[in-house]
């Protein structure tokens, strides 16, 4: 008897499975939505301009008390701020004549200059900087390059 239940059990199995396959779906959908619109706003990161190396100059002096003279690159950058949004600093990188770059320093805006001291010996080395605007999300634009640094 058990073999005959087992033969029922197993053709109604696989007659319900055949019916679940073969039948239609019975869902209907009856609720309807809109597409909401959205809009992207593209943001372009603006480099500084105007950028200038005005003002440098090299400073002798006396030598101290070694009374060996010393000689100084004062170096002065200046710079029209980025008009972006979310600027958050502007980085100076010094460009060598053959190309390689040296980052020189880093200020917060809105700061839009930056000096420094440095042996008068790179004053011959046709050294120009750019300036890199800096923002909040990550994005960044660099200037054309200066004029080169001279004493």
């Amino acid at each position: 008897m058990t073999g005959i239940r087992r033969s029922i059990v197993l053709l109604l199995a696989v007659l319900a499975v055949l019916i679940g396959v073969v039948g239609p779906a019975q869902a209907s959908f009856a609720s309807k939505t809109t597409a909401l619109g959205a809009t992207v706003t593209a943001i372009t990161v603006a480099p500084p301009t105007n950028v200038s190396t005005r003002g440098t100059r090299c400073l002798a002096t006396s030598g101290g008390w070694s009374g060996t003279p010393t000689t100084t690159l004062h170096a002065q950058a200046s710079w029209s701020a980025s008009a972006t949004r979310g600027v958050t600093g502007y980085l100076l990188t010094a460009v060598f004549s053959d190309g390689t770059r040296y980052p020189l320093a880093q200020v917060a805006a809105p700061s839009t200059s930056a000096s420094g001291d440095f042996d008068a010996s790179y004053a011959t080395q046709n050294i120009r900087i750019t300036v890199t605007t800096l923002t909040s999300y990550g994005w960044t634009a660099e200037s054309a390059v200066s004029g080169v640094i001279r004493c």
